[in-house]
Parts: C-alpha cells; sequence; structure tokens
C-alpha cells in the first residue's frame, strides 16, 4: 500500500470522531498570497516607487501575517509543530531511535554513509515494521502516559525500584524537576477562542502533578490549573542527574516527605483564603461607596425626611428604601462569609511572625549546624565528587561559608558576626601558607563590603520592622472595627 492511500485511510478513520485532541493528523494552515500591483512593478523593473509605498506595502503584509497567525487553527498547529511540554521534551529526547539501534547492533560502524543495499540489510535485521493505525496511536498513547507517571514518581522521590525497576532505562539521564513559583510558561487554551497565552505558576499540587498557572487575558489576571504535559516553559528549568535522584530515595525520609505535603497544603489554604478575602473586600468597598453615593444623593435632591406617621412612600423613596436594604443585606453576608478566610490569613501572620522571632535567637551552634547540614546536602547531590577528602572538605567549608553569607540581614547580625569570624579562623589555621595567604587575601577584600552590607541590613530591618509592625496593627484593627459595626 502506498504512502498517499496510507494517509487517505487513516484521514477516513477519524472523521467519526470530533475531538481535535484524538485527531492523527494537523493539517498546514494555508496562506494564501494576494499579489500587490504596486511591488509587482517594482520587481518587473517598470518604475521605481517611493519609499513610503513600499513601507505601506510591507506593514500590509506584516499585518496580513499576524492576523494570519492569530488565526486558532494556525495557533494550534504552531503548538503541535513546535511546542512540547517540559515532562515530553525529556522523555521523546532520550526515545529509542534509529541511532540507538545503530550504536547497539553496530557498534564498530563508524560511518553512516552506506549504500542502498547495506540499508536494506539493516531494515532487514529490525524485522517487520508494525501498521501505522488508529491501534498504534493509541498504544503509544497510553506508552507516553505511562512514561509520564514514571518520570513524576522520580520527581516526587515516591519512584518503585522492584515494580518498575525495567523501565528505569526508558527515562532521561537528567530528571526534569518540578517547576519552581514565577516559571514563564505557555499552554493552548480556549478562553473562548483556542489561542496561545503566556503565564507563571503561582502554585503547585504533586497529587496530580497540576499547577496552579496565572494568565494574563485581556487585561485580566486568571488562575487555571492545568497539567504539567499542557506547559510549556520559555527557558530550560532545573534538571537532577538520575543517579542522584535514586541514591536519594533510598535515603528519604518519610516524616521529611510527610512535612513537605503538609506545607505545600498550608500554602494552598493560605492562597485560597488571600483569594476569598480579596474578592469579599471588594464587594464589600462597592457596597459602601454605593451606600456613601446614596446619601449624596439624597442631600442633593433637598427631599424632606418623612413624617413619623406618614404611611404613603413616593415612588423615589421606596426605591431609596429597597436600594437601602439590598446594600444592607449585602454587608451582612459579607461579614458573615469574612470570617473564615481572615481567621485563616490571622493565623498564618501569627505562625510567620512567630518564625521570625524565632529565627531572631537562634543560638551559635544551631545555627552553625543549619548551614551545614545544607551544605553536606548540595555536596552529596552533586553530579561531581571530590576524589581527595582534603578537596571535599574544602568545598564543603566553602558552601557552609555560602550559608552563613546568606542569613546577613535576618536580623540575627550579633551571632552571625562571632560565627563567621570563628568559621574564617579555623579555615585559615587548617590549610598550609601558600593556600592560607590566597584564601586570607580574598577574605581581606571582600571584608568592608560585608561590613557594609551588615550596616545596610541592620538599618533596614529596624525601620522595615517599625512601619510594617505599625501598618499591620491598624490594618486588623480597621477589619476589626468594621466587621463588629457590620460596615
Amino acid at each position: 500500500m502506498s504512502k498517499s492511500s496510507a494517509t487517505q485511510r487513516l484521514l477516513r478513520s477519524q472523521k467519526g470522531d470530533k475531538s481535535q485532541d484524538n485527531e492523527l493528523f494537523v493539517k498546514v494552515p494555508k496562506f494564501k498570497k494576494r499579489a500587490q500591483s504596486t511591488s509587482k512593478g517594482a520587481l518587473d523593473g517598470q518604475e521605481e516607487l517611493p519609499d513610503s509605498v513600499l513601507k505601506d506595502a510591507q506593514q500590509l503584509n506584516n499585518q496580513r501575517v499576524y492576523k494570519y497567525l492569530k488565526q486558532p487553527y494556525c495557533q494550534r498547529w504552531i503548538w503541535c509543530e513546535f511546542m512540547e511540554s517540559f515532562v515530553d521534551k525529556a522523555l521523546l529526547a532520550c526515545a529509542y531511535d534509529i541511532h540507538s539501534y545503530m550504536h547497539a547492533c553496530f557498534p564498530q560502524l563508524q560511518t553512516r554513509q552506506l549504500p542502498r543495499r547495506a540499508w536494506q540489510l539493516i531494515r532487514r535485521s529490525m524485522g517487520k515494521a508494525r501498521r501505522f493505525s488508529p491501534a498504534f496511536i493509541d498504544a503509544e498513547r497510553i506508552e507516553l502516559e505511562r512514561l509520564r507517571c514514571l518520570l513524576r514518581q522520580l520527581q516526587q522521590r515516591s519512584f518503585n525500584l522492584e515494580q518498575d525497576g525495567e523501565l528505569l532505562a526508558l527515562m532521561p539521564k537528567f530528571v526534569p524537576q518540578a517547576l519552581a513559583v514565577d516559571t514563564k510558561v505557555i499552554s493552548l487554551l480556549h478562553l473562548p477562542l483556542l489561542s496561545l497565552y503566556k503565564g507563571c505558576i503561582v502554585d503547585f499540587d504533586p497529587k496530580d502533578s497540576s499547577y496552579l498557572v496565572k494568565f494574563d487575558y485581556n487585561g485580566q489576571q486568571m488562575l487555571l490549573r492545568l497539567p504539567d504535559c499542557l506547559l510549556c516553559t520559555l527557558h530550560e528549568g532545573k534538571t537532577l542527574p538520575l543517579a542522584s535522584i535514586m541514591q536519594k530515595s533510598d535515603d528519604s525520609d518519610p516524616a521529611q516527605l510527610s512535612s513537605f505535603e503538609s506545607s505545600i497544603g498550608s500554602s494552598e489554604q493560605l492562597l485560597d483564603a488571600l483569594l476569598k478575602l480579596q474578592k469579599l473586600l471588594q464587594v464589600k468597598r462597592k457596597t459602601v461607596d454605593d451606600m456613601a453615593s446614596m446619601n449624596e444623593e439624597l442631600e442633593a435632591s433637598g427631599m424632606q425626611l418623612p413624617a413619623r406617621r406618614e404611611t404613603r412612600l413616593t415612588p423615589q423613596r421606596e426605591k431609596l428604601q429597597r436600594r437601602y436594604a439590598t446594600n444592607m443585606i449585602m454587608l451582612h453576608r459579607v461579614n458573615v462569609d469574612i470570617l473564615e478566610p481572615l481567621h485563616v490569613v490571622h493565623t498564618h501572620l501569627s505562625e510567620h511572625e512567630s518564625n521570625a522571632q524565632h529565627r531572631k535567637h537562634v543560638s551559635r551552634n544551631e545555627l552553625y549546624e543549619n548551614c551545614r547540614t545544607l551544605a553536606e546536602l548540595d555536596l552529596k547531590a552533586a553530579s561531581l565528587k571530590p576524589e581527595s577528602e582534603a578537596t571535599r572538605e574544602l568545598v564543603l567549608r566553602l558552601q557552609t561559608l555560602l550559608y552563613l553569607c546568606s542569613e546577613l540581614g535576618n536580623g540575627n547580625n550579633v551571632e552571625l558576626d562571632a560565627i563567621m569570624d570563628d568559621f574564617l579562623s579555623n579555615l585559615l589555621d587548617s590549610y598550609p601558607s601558600q593556600l592560607r595567604d590566597a584564601i586570607g587575601g580574598i577574605i581581606g577584600l571582600l571584608q568592608p563590603l560585608r561590613e557594609h552590607i551588615v550596616t545596610l541590613s541592620r538599618k533596614e530591618a529596624e525601620r522595615c520592622e517599625v512601619v510594617l509592625q505599625f501598618d499591620v496593627n491598624q490594618h486588623l484593627l480597621h477589619e476589626e472595627s468594621d466587621i463588629d459595626m457590620g460596615l
């Protein structure tokens, strides 16, 4: 059967399915070129057109191309042809192709420029090819989804080596990690037309490997939860070697995983509470403004107050009463609904303040041990291991010093200065004179910068602490008084 007849048969097989996601082929969109008389005359050399006319024609063509690429079928073709999710990109890059087969079966063959008869023999050794059919496509999709699940397990350190150890060879050597917050992504969305939209990551849910993404749609912020296979990153993300992930999975602590999941759940709860609180405050502010405008209209109209025994209402007065009653009912509902998210926000705020106060009073030993532990974890996860023990100890100390410097400005500068002085003196005393002089010279050059950073951070921390504490107290008192008064 020829290639054209096979393609027609596959196209006929998908006519019954109206879903675009199940199409086997995405047709290349056609762009009809309309010949411009001005440009045609200029090309034939009949007359030289002015630059303004050529510039207008070029702008017109650019606008036509821009409108053409903004069409839904063009956007979908661009997504299917040129874009891959960060998960599929890693899986497809390590797929078993003809180059892998040649390297495994014919390792002594150095060239790929072979005669036709040689290629026929190689193809015959590969066996009979499977027919390209909808059943084959369905099987490939099932296999791709299975590999996605395994890759997600590697990302979350929950890979079962006993059950899926045979499929570990199909995984990439460098596993892409979960996307960080504020990572820029692109996705194909129906809002309401099919188009490509840029967004940034807000939150990650490890249960179903989905991301909460913030998109900019017609000047408004929109939050959507999408799976990882529908997100294409604008820049290369962070990856970890497969060997280090498997080593960490053996030494992983279930208590740390549970604490990590609980922290993710608390951050998601805080985000939901903040969104609800923002919406309710907007409704409340709009209602209060409406009541204020109603009072101003009443004073401007000069309408007199009704008598005590007057039972007849004018249409204008009846309209104002209904409007006032509607606003009061809305305020009552908002005040009832705002209590729950406000309680969640207050709880997280108190926890954040207690953690900040605890960090300010951390002892020297605890602070040093935390930085030392982080440095050991980084050295353990590094792909290149130091060969000698002296080199490993030097790298470990320098990494510890880096984490100590990152603690500058957190409100514990007195303890940190003493720790760094002792650490640097021990570092210099433990090495030979040549290496000691080199490291001491570098530390001497950075000492004025360190003192300047400590001074600035101390002043800024004191100023920000006073201002923020005052603003937070005033804001909380204002909100609580509004709730108590029913405003």
